[in-house]
């Protein structure tokens, strides 16, 4: 019995692989997504108006050709520089196999769009910063501690004078990341939305960033300043001193000590008429925030 089962089985899969084979030597018709790719670089000539990202190309062959157009031969529309003049109109329904390095085998049906418009003007560059287009969550009790950094901060790109005119930063790629418990340093790639108008000196730049577990840490006697006292006017703060209970990074506040932390009054927000106390603000580190302090209320008395 089981040597007629493992008989069947092996003639099914005979037969399955003749019947593929058949199905291959037989013709498709499918689209195809093409790139339209434009290299301007070594150009004094920039392009000034949008051009189709993607050609969409219907073409027929076997099943052998297309498996092979789809997951091999990726093809792509180059566009020269050279064949490039101040307006140019490419009509695609003139395109070959040769201007995708498709082989003959394979029949071009039909392009949309019917015309491709390039308009070109004089190139200029421009610095310009970059910004990180990134969503971020963290494990149970982490956060950030420190500013995300992106190195370089700028680039150079190159366009023409009205392309460049309207652009004052470029974002990188959208980025997600997840359950976050330590430091962030990644290389990230700059967004593309733009191509064949601009052209970047820098394809990926660098995103750094610190995570730490969050905890509470609680500095005693902290000196309270004056600022923005009048000329020829003392001023005291009673009391001169405050007790903190600030939360952060496990690293900062372990690296702080009450040096680390500024707090004062600022005299201009005072209306010795209208107010008897003025509440002290807080100068600290990046990701630390105050949760308690003590006393709450300060008085400010004014000598001539």
């Amino acid at each position: 019995m089981k040597n007629k089962v493992a008989t069947f089985l092996i003639f099914f899969i005979i037969a399955g692989i003749f019947w593929f084979i058949i199905k291959l030597n037989e013709e498709y018709t499918i689209n195809v997504s093409v790139p339209v790719k434009i290299d301007m670089r070594g150009s004094n000539f920039a392009l000034e108006s949008e051009v189709p990202r993607l050609l969409n190309v219907k073409v027929k062959g076997s099943g052998w050709n297309i498996i092979h157009l789809k997951y091999i031969a990726n093809p792509v529309f180059k566009i020269k520089t050279k064949d490039i003049q101040e307006t140019t109109i490419i009509r695609t329904t003139a395109l070959t196999n040769e201007s995708f390095h498709l082989p003959s085998s394979i029949k071009i049906l039909f392009i949309e769009p019917e015309e491709i418009r390039i308009k070109v003007n004089s190139a200029m560059e421009k610095k310009v910063k970059v910004y990180p287009d990134i969503t971020l969550s963290f494990d149970e009790g982490y956060d950030i501690v420190s500013p995300i950094r992106v190195e370089p901060e700028s680039i150079i790109i190159r366009g023409s004078r009205k392309i460049l005119g309207k652009i004052d930063s470029i974002p990188t790629k959208k980025i997600e990341l997840n359950n976050l418990s330590q430091a962030v340093n990644i290389d990230v790639l700059l967004d593309d939305d733009l191509t064949n108008l601009i052209s970047y000196d820098k394809e990926t730049v660098k995103i750094n960033f610190d995570v730490q577990q969050i905890v509470d840490k609680e500095f005693e006697k902290i000196p309270v300043q004056i600022i923005n006292t009048p000329l020829k006017l003392e001023v005291i703060c009673l009391p001169s001193f405050v007790n903190v209970k600030l939360r952060g990074g496990i690293n900062v506040l372990g690296s702080m000590n009450n040096d680390s932390i500024k707090v004062f009054v600022d005299f201009k927000k005072f209306n010795s008429s209208l107010m008897e106390f003025i509440t002290p603000e807080f100068i600290l580190p990046f990701g630390v925030k105050v949760i308690d302090y003590y006393p709450k209320q300060f008085k400010l008395i004014q000598r001539e």
